[in-house]
């Protein structure tokens, strides 16, 4: 079922397109079976720290003298306050060095400037299959569209990008808070369901022992700000680093759970479960998600 374009339901067909933001190396073929930690593709992109060095004005030289005390040229790797350029006066009694500023490699020489352009390394990037199943269909150099079947529910609004773990009941009834009293120690690594509402409180505490998610039926805005440390603003969430992934069922404020959508929660307690926060809040046409893939 599904109302305002939020899903529900038991059993479905479960499609996920994953793929990494540029080119690189697929690890997998039509027909593989995947867990969610299964690393679909990977490669890297540019890093977008970068600095100038006027080395010149270092080493107290003409600009179209550098090229001759440059220790590193063009492409090569620099530690950060590693020496790139020397110079040496008087038999060596005098010496001027210019040190990188970053971790990284020399990317420009600009050799009648004497500057150099210093960039970090590229940065790592992979995707996983985020949820168990097999592979429908590979996207060259870019990923793959993972299928599964399973329960699916969706959100009306989330923050934090994707998470996995254990399904986990902090309440016997989806008109009960989230509140600190009802989390314990075991709850760590888990996506803690919720009633009607999570609290600041909750939400701290469930940062700091390192809860996977959490899912409820409603949270104070002004908490969740507090929580966020900033407003909630009109495009796409998702990249928030808090620590957890929240995802709320019903809306803004202090709202009970579906019985349907508490039923179906509660009847997959104890299973692995991936979910994602990820929002898109004005066309609405991205909502946050709960996946439990069916066991066996």
């Amino acid at each position: 079922m599904s109302r305002f374009g939020v899903k529900l339901e038991d059993e479905t067909l479960i499609r996920k397109v994953r793929r990494i933001p540029t080119q690189g190396e697929v690890f997998v073929t039509v027909g593989d079976a995947v867990d969610a930690e299964t690393v679909i593709a990977s490669s890297t992109v540019r890093n977008p720290e970068a600095e100038e060095v006027k080395v010149f004005t270092k080493l107290g030289v003409e600009p179209d003298q550098t090229e001759r005390y440059m220790l590193k040229k063009e492409g090569d790797q620099v530690a950060k306050d590693e020496v790139i350029a020397i110079s040496r006066a008087f038999f060596g009694r005098f010496t001027k060095t210019c040190r990188s500023p970053i971790d990284g490699f020399i990317e420009v020489f600009a050799m009648s400037a004497g500057r150099v352009a210093a960039r970090g390394n590229p940065i790592p990037v992979e995707v996983k299959a985020h949820i168990p199943g097999k592979i429908a269909e590979v996207i060259p150099e870019e990923g793959a569209v993972v299928e599964t079947r399973g329960a699916l529910v969706n959100g009306v609004f989330g923050v934090g990008g994707e998470a996995r773990g254990e399904l986990a009941f902090a309440v016997d009834q989806p008109g009960e808070a989230l509140t600190t009293e009802v989390m314990g120690a075991g709850h760590k690594g888990k996506i803690l369901v919720g009633g009607s509402v999570v609290t600041l409180e909750a939400l701290r505490k469930a940062a700091e022992m390192d809860l996977n998610g959490i899912v409820t039926g409603g949270v104070d805005q002004r908490d969740l700000t507090d929580f966020l440390g900033h407003e909630i603003g009109l495009g796409l969430t998702g990249e928030e680093k808090v620590g957890l992934t929240l995802i709320i069922t019903e809306g803004f404020g202090v709202h009970p759970m579906r019985d349907e959508t508490f039923r179906l929660l509660k009847s997959h307690e104890g299973e692995p479960a991936s979910i994602d926060g990820t929002t898109q809040i004005r066309q609405r046409i991205l909502r946050p998600e709960i996946v439990i893939p069916l066991q066996g």
